[in-house]
């Protein structure tokens, strides 16, 4: 992943920062299924972060778009896990309106204005995850 993970990215986070972005990125790919792209990525998302959960511990609990943006607390981290997570749901070649709407959802928990989210969208879509 291109904006949270490598060694750089993942030592930057807490290890709470990191279970956040990990249940939101889990969250987001089980809207439309979680494809084998997506469990790869998120899967090395955990282990570069150095958590101890599986795929299977992610969605419980649920997660929370107002937790994480108390967690998230700074404006840098939460584009960084918007950007990410934008980039994750295009992995599978389809942006579902589920996804699109549980994205605006979790920018608008984070205080992102409607013009910084379409900014942040384009850079989140042109990202590559491999």
């Amino acid at each position: 992943m291109p904006y949270a993970t490598g060694a750089m990215a993942t030592a930057s986070l807490s290890p709470e920062e990191a279970e956040v972005f990990a249940r939101g990125l889990y969250h987001l790919a089980a809207l439309d299924g979680v494809t084998e792209e997506e469990r790869a990525l998120l899967s090395e998302f955990l282990q570069e972060a150095g958590l101890a959960c599986t795929l299977d511990d992610l969605g419980d609990p649920p997660f929370s778009p107002i937790e994480a943006a108390q967690v998230l607390e700074t404006s840098f981290l939460r584009h960084l896990f918007l950007k990410t997570a934008i980039a994750l749901v295009h992995a599978d070649g389809t942006y579902s309106d589920a996804e699109r709407r549980a994205l605006g959802e979790i920018a608008d928990a984070f205080g992102v204005s409607a013009a910084d989210f379409a900014m942040i969208e384009q850079e989140g879509e042109r990202a590559r995850l491999s």
